[in-house]
């Protein structure tokens, strides 16, 4: 997947423009995931702070502590609810929720985080990263496992 690219809620009242490559891809299996998602996981894409917009609309903020102990500030559309990304203190990334981004289905995650959390019915491939809780390693095994992947797309 190539950028710059866009993306937006479910009703199209709130559009956002990814305008950096991604630092990495990865579905998060921990449970303000799961709750804000109503699935089992969400895919989390970090964004370095300057290549991400707002470009439409004007999103809400909803501020929780996850499950790390982290502050984070979540933004999404207040017309039809639908999470768009998270901004998390102290880090100099944001997270897209990457099933917001126009083309989502050409996405293919690096690893798993927060597995503790995951569906018993969760399998997961041994070729992917498997984190119980956050990556150790400030994110860096994701970060380059995605950059790997990135670089044998052609195009």
């Amino acid at each position: 997947m190539h950028f710059p690219r866009e993306g937006g809620c479910q009703c199209g009242a709130v559009r956002y423009a990814v305008t950096r490559e991604p630092a990495s891809l990865y579905c998060c299996h921990c449970t303000n995931c799961q709750a804000q998602s109503g699935a089992a996981f969400a895919m989390s894409m970090l964004v370095a702070r300057d290549g991400f917009d707002f470009v439409q609309g004007e999103p809400q903020a909803y501020h929780f502590v996850a499950d790390s102990g982290n502050r984070k500030i979540g933004w999404f559309c207040p017309d039809c609810g639908v999470r768009l990304m998270h901004d998390t203190e102290g880090r100099d990334t944001i997270t897209v929720r990457a099933g917001t981004l126009d083309g989502a289905q050409e996405l293919q995650p690096v690893g798993h985080i927060w597995t503790r959390s995951a569906q018993a019915w969760m399998q997961f491939d041994q070729d992917q990263l498997v984190y119980a809780q956050a990556p150790d390693d400030g994110y860096a095994a994701l970060k380059s496992s995605w950059t790997r992947q990135q670089s044998q797309i052609p195009g």
